[in-house]
């Protein structure tokens, strides 16, 4: 009888205490992490339309891939509300990559991971409303929450206790250093969307790489060069060897690098060497393919450091390891941990150059 009264006294006093949520929609809280901002379209990382792009890259741009909300509140509880354009689920990323969300609390001066917005296997269920955090301490916690990677964010709400206050806030991270490169930069296949390479190094340089990855299709077009060309930022840094042809690589990259130091004088022009698939150890005709792109984007790369003074090329051999992808080609946390323990003390030495720091 006791341990009856007992729990029917802990239920009343969780109901007690138990808060009915109110939503803020993330718009108004403030949508950080584009390449270039547009009223209009607040979850695209830009407006693609000035500038003809093709179906695939317009269908990227319009992913809220890299975006993210910063706020501030002093509720016991996190939740959200999203709905997203039906997409299907890759087979070699989680659901959570592609269409969740991915929430970071600020403690002891670092970003800690909280939570994620879990979502249904099924692409027709595109309308998610999950608690993510709830029970906290009292006090004031900031938040980040990155949105989705893989899909086209229709709307977001964040939901907190019904007495509870909420801010936006503006970006935390210094300066802004623009990522162009291939799925490798677009977030396939980390885990979550935190977990990308960009994600890392804004969280732990305190810089913000704004993640402009477009997979499968980052070759060096005139259209990306045009954009890039009027883009503002203090520093460029390019995965952009992986998915090119070596014709393309052979008749694009100077002309894509003397363009692009014209237009951003002064300013560093970092690119990465393309990750060799692991998969072209054995198969012959794909290793003779990517060791020609390799080695001619390195020969040309390496001509056009002694040329201009603001370029750099950085490569790591065998930079995910044997056991860091998840089809051969494609990062897990363990490649992308990789890559950014490799990678991230270069890229910050380049960068403490220019001040960028």
């Amino acid at each position: 009888m006791k341990i009856l009264l007992l729990a029917f006294a802990c239920l009343i006093s969780f109901s007690a205490t138990a808060q009915k949520l109110q939503y803020v929609d993330a718009v108004e809280l403030g949508i950080h992490g584009h390449t270039q901002k547009s009223e209009k379209y607040p979850y695209y990382r830009f407006d693609y339309t000035p500038y003809g792009f093709e179906k695939g890259v317009v269908g990227h741009s319009k992913k809220s891939t890299g975006l993210y909300v910063v706020f501030k509140t002093n509720s016991s509880q996190i939740a959200a509300s999203w709905e997203n354009v039906p997409h299907r689920m890759g087979d070699n990323m989680t659901g959570i990559t592609q269409h969740g969300l991915d929430l970071y609390i600020k403690k002891d001066g670092e970003w800690k991971f909280a939570s994620v917005g879990r979502v249904s296997t099924l692409p027709e269920k595109n309308k998610r409303s999950k608690v993510l955090v709830k029970n906290m301490a009292e006090g004031e916690k900031e938040c980040l929450l990155y949105l989705p990677l893989w899909c086209e964010l229709k709307s977001l709400k964040i939901g907190i206790d019904e007495s509870a206050t909420i801010q936006g806030l503006p970006s935390p991270f210094r300066h802004k250093v623009i990522v162009h490169g291939s799925s490798i930069t677009h977030g396939a296949s980390a885990s979550r969307p935190g977990l990308s390479y960009p994600a890392m190094l804004t969280r732990n340089l305190g810089i913000d790489f704004v993640n402009f990855g477009f997979s499968g299709l980052c070759k060096m077009q005139p259209q990306f060069l045009e954009f890039l060309k009027q883009c503002e930022a203090d520093a460029f840094l390019f995965d952009a060897f992986s998915n090119p042809t070596l014709a393309q690589v052979e008749s694009r990259l100077e002309n894509f690098v003397a363009e692009l130091v014209k237009a951003h004088p002064n300013k560093p022009l970092i690119f990465l060497q393309s990750p060799c698939d692991l998969d072209s150890r054995f198969n012959v005709e794909k290793y003779g393919r990517r060791a020609a792109i390799n080695g001619t984007a390195d020969q040309i790369m390496k001509r056009l450091c002694k040329q201009y003074k603001d370029v750099y090329f950085l490569s790591v051999e065998n930079v995910l390891g044997v056991d860091g992808t998840i089809d051969n080609s494609h990062p897990t946390d363990l490649g992308f941990y990789r890559f950014v323990e490799a990678y991230q003390p270069k890229i910050a030495k380049i960068l403490k150059k220019y001040k960028i720091k």
